[in-house]
C-alpha cells in the first residue's frame, strides 16, 4: 500500500505522511525549497552544497519541533544529533541548531565504512564511535542520504548495544534524509521493532525530502522514476520541469537524485568528473530532446566549475 496524506502546518514547506505498511508509522515526505536546489542541480556541490544543506538542516529542525511533542519538550540535555561518519557531516547539524535554537548541540560519533559485498549488495563495518554525549531517556536525531541502509543500521546497532549497557532509556529516533530510498528507509521498520523490545514506547520518525526513491540494482542511485518510489503529485511535476516528463522521459528513470553524497560536500572535482562521465554516457543512447538538453548543460557548466575549482587561491577583499 502507498498512500500520502497532506499534513497542514501553517508557515511552512509541505509535508506528506506516508502510510505503508513496509515503514515506521511516523514517516514523511516533506518538499523543501533548499533540498530541490540539491536534488535538481547535481552541479550543486561544495560551497554552495555547504549553504544549501544548511539551510535544509534548518527546516527540518523548525518541522520536528512543529510536528513532534517530545522533541519541542526535549532541552539540550536530554537530545543529541547521531553523527553517521561522515554522510551526516554534510547536514551540518550543529550549525543549524545554534542558529534555530541558540543553543550548542551534544554530538555522539559513529564511524562506518561501507564495502560492496556483491552486485548492488553492501555490507557495513564499524571503525569508529564516541557515545559521551549520550543522553538518558531523551531523543536523538541524525540526517544522512539512504541508500541501502546498511550504513545506518550498522549505527543503530551500535547505539542500541551502548544505550543497553548503560542501562538508558530512550524516547526517539528522528531521522531525516536529503535523498532516501524506499528500501533503505523500510530497514527502519525492523530497528524500530528491535529498539522497542527493550523501550515499548520508542519510535522512530523518517523525513524524507521530496520522495522515497527508487533504490537502482546498483545499490547506490536513488530514482525519480522506479516501481518501488513514493512520489508527491507536485514532485513528479518538478521532475517533468527539469528533467523531462515523469512518466515517458528518458532522465527520470536513469539520473540519480543525490549521486555520491560524499564526494559533492567533500571531493567536487570528482563529483563534477562523475557528472560529466554520466552525461556523455547517456547523451548517446537517447533521442529524448530534453535529456539532450539537460545533459549537454551538465558537461559545459561542470566543465566552468572544474575550472573554478582549479583556479590559485586569492584572498577576499
Amino acid at each position: 500500500m502507498k498512500k500520502l496524506g497532506r499534513i497542514k502546518l501553517p508557515g511552512e514547506s509541505p509535508v506528506y505522511a506516508v502510510h505503508n505498511d513496509q515503514l515506521p508509522k511516523n514517516s514523511y515526505i516533506v518538499c523543501l525549497p533548499p533540498a530541490q536546489k540539491i536534488i535538481y542541480n547535481p552541479l550543486v556541490c561544495g560551497m554552495q552544497l555547504k549553504k544549501d544543506s544548511l539551510d535544509c538542516s534548518g527546516q527540518f529542525l523548525r518541522l520536528a519541533w512543529k510536528m513532534m511533542p517530545f522533541f519541542k519538550k526535549a532541552g539540550t540535555k536530554k537530545i543529541a544529533e547521531l553523527v553517521v561518519l561522515r554522510g551526516s557531516l554534510g547536514y551540518q547539524f550543529d550549525a543549524a541548531f545554534e542558529k534555530q535554537f541558540g543553543q550548542y548541540l551534544p554530538r555522539c560519533f559513529v564511524g562506518t565504512r561501507r564495502f560492496r559485498v556483491t552486485g548492488g549488495a553492501f555490507g557495513a563495518d564499524i571503525f569508529y564511535s564516541n557515545f559521551d554525549s549520550l543522553p538518558n531517556g531523551g531523543v536523538l536525531f541524525t540526517g544522512d542520504t539512504i541508500a541501502t541502509g546498511v550504513s545506518l543500521g550498522q549505527t543503530l546497532a551500535a547505539t542500541r548495544s551502548e544505550l543497553r549497557g548503560r542501562d538508558y532509556e530512550i524516547t526517539a529516533l528522528v531521522v531525516f534524509t536529503i535523498a532516501g530510498s524506499f528500501k533503505g528507509c523500510s530497514k527502519l521498520l525492523e530497528w524500530e521493532e528491535r529498539f522497542r523490545e527493550w523501550w515499548p514506547n520508542f519510535r522512530i520518525h523518517v523525513i524524507a525530502s521530496e520522495a522515497l526513491f527508487g533504490l537502482a540494482e546498483n545499490g547506490t542511485d536513488l530514482i525519480f522514476r522506479h516501481k518501488d518510489a513514493i512520489v508527491p503529485d507536485e514532485t513528479k511535476e518538478r521532475v517533468t520541469k527539469f528533467y523531462g516528463d515523469y512518466d515517458t522521459g528518458y532522465l527520470p528513470e536513469k539520473i540519480c537524485a543525490i549521486f555520491d553524497w560524499g564526494d559533492r560536500n567533500f571531493k567536487p572535482e570528482r563529483h563534477l568528473e562523475d557528472v560529466i562521465k554520466f552525461s556523455r554516457e547517456n547523451l548517446r543512447p537517447t533521442n529524448d530532446k530534453k535529456a539532450k538538453e539537460v545533459l549537454s548543460s551538465f558537461i559545459s557548466n561542470a566543465k566552468v566549475k572544474l575550472a573554478e575549482l582549479n583556479a590559485p587561491l586569492s584572498l577576499e577583499k
